[in-house]
């Protein structure tokens, strides 16, 4: 494209107004026009003060917490609930906890490894909704029907943390390497550890309670206690290796 091409793009069009599609008239150039209106803040204007903003459907507040987004999904998951109660008289136990965990858990349960970082006060509102729903459960079971309670949903963040260090230290996926944190080095000693110190983790360094919750900090120290305390890592699947964590975790 040559120098005078371009100031006549430049001269026909002026940022901010709709224009329809234009072609330049030079017989060694034929460039199509689009210059569609741009915000106002892309030319000199403000940008407009928010107290959150939400990011492929999670809201962060301008203190970079997630507060605000755990109290917005528990208000919409008991709104759900209380949809699910509605039509209770027509389903079963089973038929309720299906329902729940199509419509209601699956939106508690959106990016958990983004906001798991929450203060256990804020969790605690989505445990609310669950216990909840355990009730309605056990009000529609049989008089001998034995159920058996609901996944904690704590549990399973945790179970869905542990895979994903397992499929990134361990698979090596290629959209997760950048989670990927050094292996520690071998220790000196010999030393009851000392055997499974290969296998540990360097764990982040961390200032604030929340750093300490949040997702690398967090699943590195667990990834090193489950590797002192048992032999998980080794396993050769990713469903093996699921089903194993999930039995250690609910372990007292």
């Amino acid at each position: 494209m040559t120098g005078e091409t371009r100031g006549r793009m430049i001269e026909t069009g002026r940022v901010g107004e709709n224009r329809k599609p234009r072609r330049c008239s030079s017989p060694d150039d034929n460039v199509l026009l689009i210059l569609p209106s741009l915000p106002s803040y892309w030319v000199g204007g403000r940008l407009p003060l928010q107290t959150s903003i939400s990011i492929r459907g999670v809201e962060v507040n301008s203190v970079l917490t997630f507060t605000d987004h755990i109290r917005t999904i528990a208000r919409k998951a008991a709104w759900k609930l209380s949809c699910v109660r509605r039509v209770s008289h027509l389903l079963d136990s089973q038929g309720i906890t299906t329902l729940y965990a199509a419509q209601v858990r699956s939106l508690m349960e959106y990016a958990p490894l983004t906001w798991s970082s929450c203060p256990p006060s804020y969790l605690s509102l989505l445990d609310k909704v669950q216990a909840r729903a355990q009730r309605l459960i056990r009000l529609k079971a049989l008089q001998d029907q034995l159920l058996p309670p609901l996944q904690p949903l704590q549990q399973r963040r945790d179970v869905a943390g542990l895979c994903v260090v397992y499929k990134t230290h361990k698979q090596h996926v290629p959209h997760l390497a950048a989670l990927r944190q050094p292996w520690a080095r071998p220790h000196g000693n010999t030393t009851r550890t000392a055997a499974t110190r290969d296998h540990q983790l360097i764990v982040p360094f961390a200032r604030t309670e929340t750093s300490l919750r949040s997702f690398l900090p967090r699943y590195t120290r667990m990834w090193n206690r489950m590797v002192q305390q048992t032999q998980l890592h080794s396993t050769s699947s990713l469903q093996a290796f699921k089903s194993a964590v999930n039995a250690w975790i609910k372990q007292p």
